[in-house]
Order: structure tokens, then C-alpha cells, then sequence
């Protein structure tokens, strides 16, 4: 089973990623990138036998883009968080998930957005390039633990979420994602089929408080300590 799983999963990239390259050239505004992600993301979830619990829609205005601030406990945060986000999202990736076969091609041609955080000046023109999207009204996902949890705890958040505030003053949301850690954790390719629970909390405003990251990061932590 664990290797149907895995093989559903390559081939739907592979069809995927071939139709992004077709289409993107033509795909001015994003939306049809978009519309395959998600063809895509759902289809990896079905193959996985993960179903979503997902409370906080309503407070999401769709014609409004946004930095959702996420934690992060698994490669299967991106296709839970691409169904759950009612938005039309792109998310801040660690660059090193470019190098994984045909997945990691289809989200670099969706114009998702990889960051080097081992190069700062690289870094900051992901950022920059973040905050571009974000003014053509395409909100973006960020993970701000920078990787996957090992652990399966939340670990301490960057501060490379603030200059994309700064730059477009867009308001930020915390989203927690509950269970992910237990399906598919880091080190590891064996799925293990589950429900997770993805809590979407009110839109904070942007402030040069030094406590808005931690704030962020006290919500989440809240939610995932609550609902584990």
C-alpha cells in the first residue's frame, strides 16, 4: 500500500507539472497554475488517505491577500494548507525542495517562491519577490521555523516575515495545522493515513511591535497544544 501510495502520488506530479509548463506561459493572473496546485495538492491527500478539518474559513476575506503564518511538522503541510486556505496562495519554500523530482519542479514553474536561507542576499530577494505577489493580490504562505519540525514541536520563529509586512502592510494570519507531524514526520517516506486539523485565526494587522512574531507564534502554539 505504502508503495501505491508513493507511486499515485509521482505520477499525478509528473501529469501535473507537464500541464503547469504547458499552461504557464499563457497564465497571466496565476489562476490556472493555481487551479492545477490545488488538482494536484488534493490528489496527493486522496493517495495519502489524509481527510481535513478545517475551522476559520469565514474569517478570510478571498478578494483580500494576505501572509499566512503556519507551522510546519510535514512535506504534507503544503498540499493540507493549499486545501484549506481559501485564498489563491504561493508559498515561501525551503529552495532545497526544488531538488525533489517533478514535485519540486511543478511548485518552481506554479511560481511559488524558494528561499535560500543559508545565502542572505538570496534570501532577501525571495522576500522581496513575496511581497510582489502579494501586491498583485495573490496571498503567500510561510512557514516562519524556516524547516520541518524533527520533533514534532514548534519551534522558534524568523523574523524574515516582518520585511514582507513591512513592504506591502498586508495583515497577517496564524494558521495552525494539527496531526501532520503523525503522517508523515521528517527522515522518513512512509505515510501513514490520518485526519489533521487546520485552525485558521483572525487577520492581525501589521505593527513594528516587536511582539507581532511572538504573538503569532503564542496563537499557534495555543491551537496545537490544545487540539494534539
Amino acid at each position: 500500500m505504502h508503495i501505491l501510495r508513493l507511486t499515485g502520488i509521482v505520477l499525478t506530479a509528473i501529469v501535473i507539472a507537464i500541464l503547469t509548463l504547458i499552461v504557464s506561459p499563457f497564465d497571466f493572473k496565476g489562476k490556472m497554475v493555481f487551479g492545477l496546485s490545488k488538482v494536484f495538492s488534493k490528489s496527493i491527500l486522496i493517495s495519502s488517505g489524509v481527510k481535513i478539518e478545517c475551522s476559520g474559513k469565514e474569517k478570510i476575506n478571498k478578494k483580500e491577500p494576505y501572509l499566512f503564518i503556519s507551522n510546519h511538522m510535514s512535506y504534507l503541510d503544503i498540499p493540507i494548507l493549499m486545501q484549506a486556505l481559501p485564498s489563491n496562495i504561493r508559498f515561501v519554500y525551503k529552495k532545497s525542495l526544488t531538488k525533489i523530482p517533478v514535485f519540486g519542479w511543478a511548485m518552481y514553474l506554479a511560481k511559488y517562491i524558494p528561499i535560500d536561507r543559508k545565502n542572505a542576499r538570496n534570501a532577501l530577494k525571495s522576500l522581496k519577490d513575496a511581497s510582489r505577489l502579494i501586491k498583485k493580490n495573490i496571498s503567500i504562505v510561510m512557514f516562519p521555523e524556516g524547516t520541518r519540525s524533527p520533533d514534532g514541536i514548534i519551534h522558534e520563529f524568523k523574523k524574515g516575515i516582518t520585511i514582507i509586512s513591512e513592504e506591502t502592510k498586508c495583515r497577517l494570519v496564524p494558521v495552525t495545522v494539527i496531526g501532520s507531524f503523525n503522517i508523515l514526520p521528517k527522515n522518513t517516506l512512509k505515510i501513514k493515513p490520518r485526519k489533521v486539523k487546520v485552525i485558521i485565526d483572525e487577520p492581525v494587522e501589521y505593527t513594528k511591535d516587536k511582539s507581532l512574531l511572538e504573538n503569532l507564534r503564542n496563537t499557534i502554539v495555543s491551537n496545537f497544544e490544545k487540539y494534539k
